[in-house]
């Protein structure tokens, strides 16, 4: 199983659960790509379910460093983590140096987020113009503290600049792993350039987007009913084509629309 498959199952389950509003289930085969998107990601059961998985310490340790950018929660309490979790996480942060975002925009810091960003779109995505070594999937995940950082740079100091599109809409092949980290970089460049640009340039790009990087932007609820309309329709203009990614986006749009106006996603 690829990344592209466990999150497929991963976001058509809280497709499913939009219906009754519970906490979707803590299935370890799925844990992380949760762990990756859930608002509350810092409730126990979640990290507990997500120990096993070797990757899901680089996850913990992109989004506390993107909490305390946005001003949020800063450090994750020890107590909170299970043994295992929390050994493989002071493993990581033992060989990687994330460097704080500065205030303002700072030239050397943006250069350096350009950079590392320019490497991973030639590295794992190959795009044309973007010269470099190739990565393989352990380059991926000793890079991805570091792509994480070079990412929400950009959001912070430089959300026009053209890698955060080029990240939307670039796909990983069959070769993203099992917990998805790629797949989770563009969902975060598309949520990104949503909130910067709004929804009709997120709908502009939709013949170039993954179905399943709209769907989690849909599920994340930051977009208002007016926002949903304009992607119901949209979408309602386009072919569908039987994906089961595209058939989970629409049904998620009509429901979050039909909900009461105080329902959360």
């Amino acid at each position: 199983m690829c990344g592209h498959c466990t999150e497929r199952a991963a976001l058509a389950e809280r497709v499913r659960l939009l219906r009754t509003q519970p906490t979707p289930s803590s299935d370890p085969l799925l844990s992380t790509i949760h762990l990756q998107e859930m608002r509350n990601w810092r409730q126990p059961a979640w990290l507990a379910a997500a120990q096993d998985d070797p990757t899901a310490a680089l996850v913990v340790m992109c989004r506390s460093w993107t909490d305390a950018v946005h001003g949020e929660q800063d450090e994750l309490p020890h107590d909170l983590l299970p043994d295992r979790l929390r050994a493989q996480l002071e493993a990581w942060r033992a060989r990687v140096d994330l460097m704080p975002i500065p205030a303002a925009p700072d030239p050397r810091a943006l250069q350096d987020a350009r950079a590392e960003l320019d490497a991973y779109l030639g590295g794992w995505l190959h795009l044309r113009g973007h010269t470099g070594p190739r990565w393989d999937e352990a380059t991926l995940h000793e890079r991805l503290p570091h792509v994480s950082v070079a990412l929400d740079t950009l959001v912070r100091h430089a959300p026009h600049d053209e890698r955060l599109t080029l990240l939307a809409v670039s796909s990983p092949g069959a070769a993203s792993p099992f917990s998805a980290i790629d797949l989770w970089l563009q969902r975060r460049a598309l949520q990104a350039l949503a909130a910067y640009h709004g929804i009709t340039f997120v709908t502009g790009l939709l013949p170039h987007l993954r179905s399943g990087a709209v769907l989690a932007l849909v599920l994340r609820g930051d977009l208002d009913e007016a926002a949903l309309l304009a992607l119901h329709t949209a979408l309602r203009d386009r072919p569908d084509n039987g994906n089961e990614g595209a058939s989970d986006l629409r049904t998620a749009v009509a429901l979050l629309l039909a909900a009461p106006a105080d329902a959360t996603a």
